[in-house]
């Protein structure tokens, strides 16, 4: 029998910190990769100060949430409810997910999308973790030689889960950047070799930055506007692109799929960070360059999409705050030493 009263874990405040800055690193570094596309032969070096905004956006937006981390710090300590079965979900989500890519030969955005749907439906109070151990479960079986591979990065990112639960709520992207963190945390000691895609032309990155701006106010808009969850909303979200886009848009249908993907998660999104549709679309706009770019680079591993729209949740929400203070600044407004986003 579940028993979901009390608090699992008690946190001292540098376990939270360390938590912080394994989520705060891997967007720079997946936007870093993006301005690197850019340099490439295939690459639009026109598009490299774009993506460098970005990049430093993404700081701006790193910037603001460690006022929140500094709140936890003078906390001390932080009690996180449901530990133990947030640990349990990510390694189930994990493994459904693997097991559907390894073993039926379902693509792993489709897989992924399944299990978050399944999840909000069936055990709503777990569908937050179980989808984040879906994304570790997209992870290339050629990177994951078995499914111990797959059940280690699982725990991994789930202690990263749950030492990160304080900090950067409502940003869309953070589950995924949780299951990139306990994936590269396994690839890399094990010597695996991610994998590398090509950069899109003209004609197909129109197509990749189009379609992650729509399913950024999509999914945005059904959970926002609607009773369902910020996961069943990404799950459909995905699902849908990830069956149709490879049939109706040939020959870049898999990698605009994957932009949808992507962008879906940056919907997910509290309006309290992001407050409204049009501000997402810019944000999946964001999403769908990013995705582009890095395509040579750390490809197969699961949580890079959620990385990716971490990042561009980051920058976007950076620069909305930014913004706010200057308009404040204008007014004559000092915030206190210990304001938060």
């Amino acid at each position: 029998m579940m028993d979901w009263n009390g608090p699992d874990w008690s946190l001292p405040w540098p376990l939270v910190a360390v938590g912080f800055l394994l989520l705060a690193v891997p967007p720079l570094g997946l936007f870093g990769f993006a301005v690197r596309g850019t340099l490439l032969p295939q690459g639009i070096l026109v598009l490299s100060p774009v993506l460098v905004a970005g990049t430093l956006g993404v700081g701006v937006g790193i910037r603001y949430e460690w006022w929140e981390l500094r709140r936890v710090i003078h906390r001390g300590a932080v009690s996180v409810d449901d530990a133990h079965w947030n640990l349990v979900a990510v390694v189930g989500g994990t493994l459904a997910t693997f097991a559907g890519v390894a073993e039926l030969g379902i693509s792993p955005i489709v897989a992924a999308s399944l299990v978050g749907v399944l999840a909000a439906v069936v055990v709503t109070r777990l569908a937050v973790p179980a989808y984040c151990g879906a994304f570790v479960g997209m992870t290339s079986p050629a990177l994951f030689g078995s499914y111990w591979y797959a059940a280690l990065a699982a725990v991994l990112a789930g202690l990263v889960f749950v030492v990160a639960e304080p900090v950067f709520h409502g940003l869309g992207g953070k589950l995924g950047t949780t299951a990139f963190v306990g994936v590269t945390l396994v690839v890399l000691p094990t010597g695996g070799s991610f994998q590398s895609g090509a950069i899109p032309g003209v004609p197909g990155l129109l197509l990749v930055v189009g379609f992650a701006a729509l399913a950024a106010v999509a999914t945005f808009a059904i959970h926002t506007r609607s009773a369902a969850s910020p996961v069943l909303a990404s799950g459909l979200v995905g699902a849908i692109g990830g069956v149709v886009l490879p049939l109706v848009v040939a020959p870049s249908g898999a990698q605009v799929a994957a932009a949808v993907y992507s962008a879906s998660f940056a919907g997910m999104s509290n309006p309290r960070r992001i407050p409204t549709e049009w501000w997402i679309g810019i944000t999946g706009v964001g999403v769908g360059l990013v995705v582009a770019f890095s395509a040579p680079f750390v490809g197969g591993s699961g949580g890079k999409l959620g990385t990716i729209a971490f990042g561009a949740c980051l920058g976007v929400h950076g620069l909305l705050r930014t913004v706010d203070v200057f308009q404040l600044a204008r007014r004559g407004y000092r915030p206190p030493a210990e304001e938060t986003t």
